[in-house]
């Protein structure tokens, strides 16, 4: 994967729903935002604003956690992420999709040796504050349903 990063100054993509909705945190690459975007956007879709927020907030403190304990023996950033969230996490269909498209933006984050997750995270929290009070309510479907 070749990346051509040079810091923005201007949104490079938008959401179609919202004017000028910025999806590349200052300084990113807009090749790996183009990527993430997607993902931040089901996350803020999948799941009520309130648990959106929630979710981005614990998946920073993971990031923040695994950073902080680098180069020591540690269970990483899922295991951070899973016990952050609690024991009512896991029984929707809009909670699996969050949880993969988290997995998906970790992944290609990890695959750009300059980008930055947590700047992603914070985007990502941003975003559904900013958005929350307009997005619809979901009714769960539990898994398995």
């Amino acid at each position: 994967m070749t990346h051509t990063c040079e810091p923005l100054t201007a949104p490079v993509l938008g959401d179609p729903d919202v004017p000028g909705d910025p999806v590349v945190p200052r300084g990113e690459c807009p090749e790996v935002a183009s990527l993430v975007a997607p993902y931040l956007r089901i996350i803020r879709s999948a799941l009520p604003p309130v648990e959106a927020e929630r979710f981005l907030v614990r998946a920073l403190d993971a990031h923040e956690e695994e950073r902080r304990r680098a180069g020591a023996l540690q269970l990483g950033f899922s295991a951070y992420l899973w016990d952050g969230l609690g024991d009512g996490w896991g029984g929707s269909l809009a909670h699996a999709s969050a949880w993969e498209a988290m997995q998906a933006i970790r992944h290609l984050v990890r695959k750009a040796p300059r980008a930055d997750l947590a700047a992603y995270l914070r985007l990502g929290i941003r975003l559904v504050r900013e958005l929350g009070a307009g997005a619809p309510a979901r009714t769960p479907v539990p898994v398995g349903a």
